[in-house]
């Protein structure tokens, strides 16, 4: 008896909807849905009443519409427990124009149905940000099945408005405004509102996605240029309140940071042209 590989397909299984095996974990899933600082909110709502969810140590990691394609899945999650349980922290979304999928330590863990290169020339953008965004909460909540932590949110953030990091970076000192100006209107002519996460810039042009991080903390987010501005002392960006406290400078008030500008395409780290091929 392999007791590893009797110990990976125990941890497995494939529950139909409705059934009395589909129940709560006490462990908090990830749906894929963005919300402030890019995490994605919890999945409290009732599960479909068709399909079939792929459970994980006993946490729900995912629904798929047929049982062979859950099947499927669950056959390559078992083969990458091993690698899952000594390392979750380095399970990583592997995203491409064609494929939306999961490795770890250069293992290929799933492939999310409907998107291999047969089908890829049939799904549309919106469709495959949707599906990118998909992969990445099943990547999250495997990582809680195995004791892991989740994604950093402003990778999410960039899966959800399908964006990758460029080369032009620059540093400065960043400020926060807040109620003072929530609900006045921003240069754009849009309204302000301080739980959005945007931000304001002198020069760059409006709608131009940044990644900033703190560097006291290392914390980061996705904002949106949609005001100009700061216009007092060295202060070079302005950020939200909301943007703020996913930086954890909504108290301290003026941080040094580290800006990238954000374009059209695959988060640099998870991208991937070819996908490795599941033995």
């Amino acid at each position: 008896m392999d007791w590893r590989l009797w110990r990976a397909t125990a941890a497995v299984a494939v529950v139909g909807q409705g059934t009395n095996a589909h129940v709560s974990s006490g462990v908090t899933q990830i749906a894929p849905t963005p919300v402030a600082c890019g995490k994605l909110a919890a999945a409290n709502a009732s599960a479909p009443a068709k399909g079939f969810t792929i459970r994980v140590k006993n946490v729900a990691i995912g629904q798929v519409p047929s049982r062979p394609a859950a099947d499927q899945v669950a056959r390559q999650i078992r083969q990458a427990v091993p690698q899952l349980e000594a390392n979750p922290n380095g399970l990583t979304p592997k995203l491409s124009e064609a494929l939306a999928a999961a490795q770890v330590d250069g293992k290929t863990v799933f492939v999310l149905p409907g998107t291999d290169s047969a089908q890829a020339s049939s799904v549309s953008a919106s469709n495959h940000s949707q599906t990118a965004l998909q992969a990445t909460a099943w990547v999250n909540n495997l990582r809680l099945a195995f004791g892991g932590s989740p994604l950093e949110p402003s990778q999410v953030q960039m899966v959800a408005h399908g964006l990758g990091e460029t080369r032009k970076t620059f540093n400065g000192t960043a400020s926060w405004y807040g109620p003072y100006f929530h609900g006045r209107q921003t240069a754009t002519g849009e309204t302000f509102n301080q739980n959005d996460l945007t931000a304001a810039h002198k020069t760059l042009p409006f709608g131009t996605f940044l990644k900033v991080r703190n560097q006291l903390n290392g914390k980061s987010v996705v904002v949106r240029i949609n005001d100009r501005g700061p216009y007092i002392g060295d202060r070079s960006l302005d950020l939200s309140y909301a943007a703020a406290r996913c930086l954890g400078s909504d108290h301290v008030g003026l941080i040094p940071y580290q800006a990238t500008i954000l374009a059209p395409g695959v988060p640099q780290a998870w991208r991937s042209d070819v996908v490795a091929t599941l033995p």
